[in-house]
């Protein structure tokens, strides 16, 4: 009869787990479009830095090669 009852309990306590579970993944659910409009903020940021500071290395890269262009003279 104990063994029955311990059975109960731990299947209760699983059921409990499982609702948990569900309900977590429920608001990770909820949670994922914010989450995904964050990551492409943060992309398209990475991204506009990317293109102001390309021109400055290109910039930069072009006087190198002036530079070393003048030194082979």
């Amino acid at each position: 009869m104990d063994r029955i009852k311990n059975r109960v309990a731990d299947i209760k306590q699983l059921l409990h787990s499982v609702q948990q579970l569900q309900a977590n993944v429920k608001e990770l659910q909820e949670s994922l479009p914010a989450v995904t409009e964050f990551q492409n903020e943060v992309q398209r940021a990475l991204d506009q830095w990317h293109f102001k500071s390309q021109s400055r290395i290109d910039k930069i890269m072009g006087l190198i090669d002036d530079l070393n262009h003048h030194n082979k003279d």
